[in-house]
């Protein structure tokens, strides 16, 4: 299915403070490759190989001819020179974004941050290379681009939702497929990044009570039966849940107890391996989300099945930013914010919905049946990456 390798691997040294960055490109078949940038302490090439080839998995199993990459540098994003840093590591990759690297946010990265930088390197987007692959003017990729920063709830803008959205909308499907009613279930969710607080805009608009929420230092658990004020707690921007009060009915839990909540659904957004065999057997959810990049490993996924708990593999519920590109780009008319949002929504559901009804049929686990998807994905490029 893949080569055992990424066709390139370019290495980083920064001149200023000496840290390591990496832009890994998995295939070259294509016209465009497509990934985002994370600033993560202790980074790696070796991780960022297999996040560029579950990239390739996103772009497959939607039959998109794009190649997955992924960039990063290892930095302590608390550090106050990150900004500065990224953007001499962009500066260093200049060459790719203006041709063939498609970039988006990831860990300690946001989508402003980045064009703020591109611009400052002299180019006028981070995703700017779609336009020459697609074929498009450079107006017309900015003027379609442009439609990310429209809100579509709230003050949710399409290109802060999106992500995010699509994980809370394979939840939802998730739900329908264990025959639970959306209004009357629960979740817990592992994050509170711009992944988790989009997937959980989405969740409550069908009704879902948030039962625990855990961010990097804590887990916040509902001990009122009503749910979390998740109106209260989504208020603030910061990337950690702040402190319920003291007459609040919500336990203050370690981060790892949100993964051992009863619910109907649980939704993992913030780390690798957060499942693995050594913890499988305190999950009680009865179907898992995967956003976060790898975050259940294959073998725990295999244990998940075993025990009747379906878990939809993370190069699909966490696919909704390569979905929302194809709903943004591939139509030949200019969709509104609110159609790509749908496309993205439409998309979602109809997939697991697919994962799920074969995985019942054949006992395999729905991450067996997205891999076949993935087998049978375009092998060489057509005209143009995107064609919704």
């Amino acid at each position: 299915m893949f080569n055992d390798d990424p066709e390139l691997v370019i290495e980083y040294t920064d001149p200023q403070e000496g840290f390591k960055g990496w832009l890994v490109i998995d295939g070259s078949n294509h016209a465009l490759c497509a990934g985002g940038l994370r600033v993560q302490p202790g980074l790696t090439a070796d991780a960022l190989k297999g996040m560029a080839r579950n990239m390739s998995r996103k772009m497959r199993v939607w039959g998109m001819p794009i190649n997955g990459a992924k960039s990063g540098i290892a930095y302590d994003p608390s550090a106050p020179g990150k900004d500065a840093a990224v953007g001499r590591f962009m500066a260093a990759i200049k060459p790719f974004l203006a041709t063939s690297y498609s970039m988006g946010a990831d860990m300690n990265t946001r989508m402003d941050n980045l064009e703020e930088q591109a611009r400052r390197i002299g180019l006028p987007s981070i995703k700017m290379a779609i336009a020459g692959a697609q074929g498009i003017s450079l107006d017309e990729y900015e003027d379609r681009f442009a439609l990310l920063s429209e809100p579509v709830r709230d003050h949710w803008t399409l290109g802060a939702l999106r992500a995010g959205w699509g994980v809370g909308i394979a939840a939802l499907a998730l739900l329908d497929n264990l025959g639970i009613k959306r209004n009357e279930a629960t979740a817990a969710v592992q994050g509170f990044g711009t992944l988790a607080k989009g997937s959980i805009v989405a969740l409550l608009e069908d009704g879902v009570r948030i039962t625990a929420v855990a961010d990097a230092e804590k887990c916040l658990i509902d001990e009122s039966g009503e749910g979390l004020d998740m109106a209260a707690l989504l208020s603030t921007d910061a990337g950690l849940l702040p402190t319920p009060a003291k007459d609040a009915k919500v336990t203050v839990a370690p981060r790892d107890a949100v993964l051992e909540q009863e619910c109907d659904v649980l939704l993992l957004e913030a780390i690798e391996n957060a499942v693995t065999p050594a913890n499988v057997d305190k999950i009680h959810a009865k179907g898992l989300t995967p956003g976060a990049n790898l975050a259940i490993s294959p073998e725990a996924e295999i244990l998940l099945h075993k025990k009747g708990i379906p878990a939809l593999p993370c190069f699909v519920a966490g696919s909704a930013g390569s979905v929302a590109m194809n709903g943004l780009f591939g139509p030949q008319d200019k969709p509104t914010a609110e159609q790509v949002l749908n496309f993205i929504s439409t998309s979602m559901v109809d997939m697991t919905n697919r994962l799920m009804k074969t995985s019942r049929a054949e006992n395999i686990t729905p991450r067996e049946v997205a891999a076949r998807f993935v087998a049978t994905g375009p092998k060489e490029g057509r005209e143009r990456p995107y064609a919704a």
